[in-house]
This record gives C-alpha cells, structure tokens and sequence, in this order.
C-alpha cells in the first residue's frame, strides 16, 4: 500500500508551511521537486566527480562518463527501448520536440505537405510545428475532441490521416483532459501509411508504465524537470 505521508517525507521542500499551512505543491508538470535521493546523488557527484563527459582522459571525466552511459542504459531499461542509444537527454520534452521540429522536420518537411495533431495538444506540442509549417510552407491539420472532451474523435481519422500527412504528433495523456489516448493504435495506423509519429508522452511517464517498443513510435518526448 502506498503511504503518502511517508512518501511526503522523501521531499525536503515539502517541510515547510506557506501562509501557514503545510506546503502543498501541485505544479509538476511544469517543475517537479525531488526527493531525498535525487537531491543526494547530485549532491555527491558534484561534490566527487563533476568533469566533462565524453571529453577527458582523466579519472573524474572517466567516472562522470561512466556514470552518464549508466544513467542512459537503465533508462532504455526502464522505457524497454531496444538500445540505450535511442535515449536522448535533453533539459525537458519541450527541447526534445523542438529537437525534432528543427531537424528532421526542417529536413523533411515541404511546402504543401500536412502536419497532424490534436485539438489537445499542450503549446510544446503546437508551437514548434506552426513555426516549422511558416517555415516550410507545410500547413497543420487537427484532429478533433469529441462534443464532452472525453476523447478525441477517431471517427474522423480517416477522413485527416491522409497520404498528404507526412507527420504526426499527438499527446499520449492530455494535461488538462486526462484522456489516455490509444497511442499504440493511432502509431500502428500511421505507420501503416509510413507516416512518422511523434507522441508527447510528458504526462504519461508519471502515471503508468511507459512502453517504447509497444508504443511504437518514431519519436518520443518524455519527461518534465
């Protein structure tokens, strides 16, 4: 059973009151605080083995490499990636999806091609396609939520999911909705067309157990700090 006074415990920032009251912190999907382990081991490699990763020949940057790699393999554990070096750090799925906007969309992408997202999308996954369709002349194209919000309206995919699509980007949780998406479908049936997929899965990672192989997509955006 989860105890969550005992899990309050492990965040120091939460060991304090804000005008009185026991803090309460619920902006995590902006930044999220850290707990006692976290805190720690940052602690302890500033403290033993900060250095330069990749770009020295001498013991810290050896142990701070290693520990990076590390780090990179058991997150491909943790994710089920096929192999390490499809995990990527960037500072937050905000950066990672203007990282594939900016390269292989600005790459691939032409004038006259479409984009597809949702009506649900989060702005880190709206604003970097409208700064890439300006670029490239390539227009977007949004598949819409149900009447109640309770869904998107996959009736409609048909209809949007066209061979004029040459990329699609959608969010796996909706951070305002709650709606679980059928990632999992909606890759398959892009891939089926050979359609690329990116899926914001930010608000995924904290709330179930995130799949890539299962997912089957393209690219993935994962996590918030």
């Amino acid at each position: 059973m989860l105890d969550p006074l005992a899990l309050r415990m492990d965040f120091p920032i939460l060991h304090q009151e804000v005008n009185g009251h026991p803090l309460i912190y619920l902006d995590n999907g902006a930044s999220t605080q850290k707990p006692h382990v976290v805190i720690d081991a940052l602690r302890h490699y500033y403290e033993h083995d900060h250095s330069n990763v990749h770009r020295g020949l001498h013991e810290l940057s050896n142990r701070a490499t290693e520990a990076y790699e590390a780090a990179r393999q058991r997150l491909a554990r943790f994710l089920n990636a096929r192999h390490a070096e499809e995990i990527i750090f960037t500072r937050g799925t905000t950066e990672g999806i203007n990282l594939v906007a900016q390269s292989w969309g600005q790459e691939n992408l032409r004038a006259g091609d479409v984009i597809l997202l949702t009506e649900m999308e989060h702005h880190s996954n709206l604003v970097p396609w409208q700064m890439l369709a300006r670029r490239s002349g390539a227009s977007l194209r949004f598949l819409p939520v149900t009447a109640n919000g309770a869904s998107l309206d996959l009736s409609q995919l048909d209809s949007m999911l066209t061979s004029e699509v040459k990329f699609f980007a959608f969010t796996h949780i909706s951070n305002t909705l709650g709606v679980i998406n059928p990632a999992a479908a909606l890759c398959a049936r892009a891939r089926r067309l050979g359609i690329p997929t990116l899926i914001d899965a930010a608000q995924s990672i904290g709330h179930d157990q995130v799949d890539v192989q299962a997912l089957d997509c393209d690219f993935s955006g994962l996590f918030r700090t």
